[in-house]
């Protein structure tokens, strides 16, 4: 059993936000359900950082011990094709063995985006 560490990627406008949530779509309980589907039995997913309602995401880490018997590329991909189409699995790593992405981070970056024009453009409006 390994730790492993992913880079997750998110578009947050159809979620409550990460953290799992008993009746409400979150990227962890999401995430869970496609470990789920590749064997994963544990409790605990870690994130680095909790994310409110709405928000996105592009480099969001979380670790979780998996058993896993093929190659990192492999796990990327069999989680990519169990997530939703708003969530992708950018990297993975193994960690180690008692990494935790919310206290073991060194720094964490936020960027936010404002619009103002005079008319609103509806391409961007999920995004600004």
């Amino acid at each position: 059993m390994e730790r492993y560490q992913i880079i997750l990627a998110y578009d947050g406008a159809d979620f409550v936000g990460s953290q799992r949530q008993a009746s409400s779509r979150t990227v962890q309980g999401e995430l869970e359900k496609a470990l789920r589907r590749l064997g994963w039995d544990k409790r605990t997913v870690y994130l680095a950082g909790r994310t409110d309602s709405g928000t996105h995401a592009s480099g969001q880490v979380a670790a979780f011990d998996l058993d896993w018997q093929h190659s990192l590329d492999d796990l990327r991909n069999a989680l990519n094709a169990n997530l939703p189409a708003d969530m992708a699995v950018r990297e993975v790593k193994i960690a180690a063995a008692k990494f935790r992405p919310r206290f073991d981070a060194t720094s964490r970056r936020y960027r936010y985006r404002l619009f103002c024009q005079g008319v609103r453009d509806p391409l961007r409006e999920r995004y600004a």
